[in-house]
């Protein structure tokens, strides 16, 4: 056997422009079945892992699926939004400790760079996700963030730098006026969507939804009296001239206020984080049974029912992939035919030089193992460089 696999490789090397062209084919037709299984198990991998760390997850209704995908990914438009009302009720019932987001915005870009998504949370995420700052520190003061190890890296953003808000709508004049945000922290890497966004205050959030402000004072000496509409003993009125202010900054901060009742503020989602499992069922049993503001998903759950539907896709690739082999398993076969019928003179040679039948058909054999060995082998490699090169991608192109 030793004898016939030297026979095969002098051969495989003799005729390299078949040989090279035969391996490349079928590396090919391989790469895409195993890049694809490659990729699958990778997204399975790190979607069942964000969402068996998270417990449970609390929106207004609508897609069950939008709202868990939001939640773990922090990428995806929320379906809906629910009000901090929900997050105190979860509070009030003891069972959990309720994290509100709020994720609408992003961060303005320049150039080719996109913006990010700006979070709105609190200080419990941080501790939750187990999120560390790398240099800086966390959000201390309204109109702090902090930025998340990609996301910094894609920005071009350090300690002390300062980054805008966006408005949702480019076209709307009078709508949110974009807020400069002061970078207090880059967060440690940690290989999740939290890598990519950036992370402020609830309070933060609201300044850029217009539902906090600051402004100049209008009641101080030497105000322009072309800003006031009225004045009397009882107080003024303020003309559209007096602008809020888009800076936080410590000359400014004791004017910001909001309008209205906090409870009624928006967040997009909230994850509630149960002390036990009895705690757990007590409170998937308040949603189910009487409350229908919002509902109360478990991630795992929503997280398989969408792989099922991921998997209905990996066979359909791979019945492709199959049928893809077996025409090139077949168009391989005819090759190796022809070519040994036009090297019928070489193998008649051989035999009057004493090869038996045998060896010559190991020595065939051979080739073919070494060209299947060979194109597996090439499209391992393609795939993992394919899986490297986009996880990246693959991971914003699906949330």
């Amino acid at each position: 056997m030793k004898h016939s696999l030297f026979l095969a490789g002098r051969a495989f090397l003799h005729y390299r422009g078949r040989s090279i062209t035969i391996v490349l084919c079928l590396t090919l037709t391989l790469w895409l079945p195993i890049t694809v299984r490659f990729v699958l198990q990778q997204f399975q991998e790190e979607v069942s892992a964000r969402a068996f760390s998270t417990p449970l997850v609390i929106g207004a209704p609508g897609s069950r699926v939008d709202l868990v995908l939001h939640t773990l990914y922090l990428q995806s438009p929320p379906p809906a939004t629910t009000t901090m009302s929900e997050a105190d009720y979860i509070t009030a019932t003891g069972f959990a400790t309720a994290i509100p987001v709020n994720s609408q915005y992003r961060t303005q870009g320049h150039g080719n760079v996109d913006g990010v998504p700006i979070v709105g949370t609190t200080a419990d995420y941080f501790e939750f996700r187990n999120l560390q700052p790398r240099d800086g520190t966390l959000p201390l003061l309204l109109g702090d963030c902090v930025v998340g190890a990609a996301a910094a890296r894609h920005l071009q953003l350090h300690v002390g730098d300062f980054i805008l808000s966006a408005s949702r709508n480019t076209f709307d004049i009078a709508g949110e006026y974009p807020l400069r945000m002061q970078v207090t922290g880059i967060l440690q890497a940690t290989h999740t969507p939290d890598d990519d966004v950036v992370f402020t205050d609830l309070r933060t959030t609201w300044v850029i939804a217009g539902i906090g402000h600051g402004h100049q004072s209008v009641t101080q000496p030497g105000i322009d009296p072309n800003l006031l509409l009225e004045s009397s003993p009882d107080g003024v009125t303020a003309s559209a001239g007096v602008l809020p202010y888009t800076e936080i900054n410590a000359d400014n901060i004791d004017s910001f206020h909001f309008h209205g009742d906090a409870a009624s503020f928006p967040i997009t989602t909230i994850i509630a984080v149960p002390a036990s499992d009895r705690d757990r069922i007590l409170l998937l049993g308040r949603y189910a049974a009487a409350r229908t503001s919002a509902q109360c998903l478990k991630p795992p759950e929503v997280i398989g029912e969408l792989m099922m539907v991921v998997l209905r896709v990996e066979q359909l690739v791979w019945i492709s992939s199959a049928l893809a082999v077996t025409v090139t398993v077949l168009m391989l076969g005819l090759v190796l035919f022809l070519s040994l019928r036009l090297r019928a003179v070489e193998l008649h040679t051989m035999y009057c030089l004493g090869c038996s039948r045998g060896i010559i058909v190991q020595m065939a054999a051979g080739e073919l193992l070494l060209m299947v060995t060979s194109a597996t082998a090439l499209a391992l490699v393609a795939a993992r460089a394919s899986l490297y090169l986009s996880s990246e991608y693959l991971r914003s192109f699906l949330f």
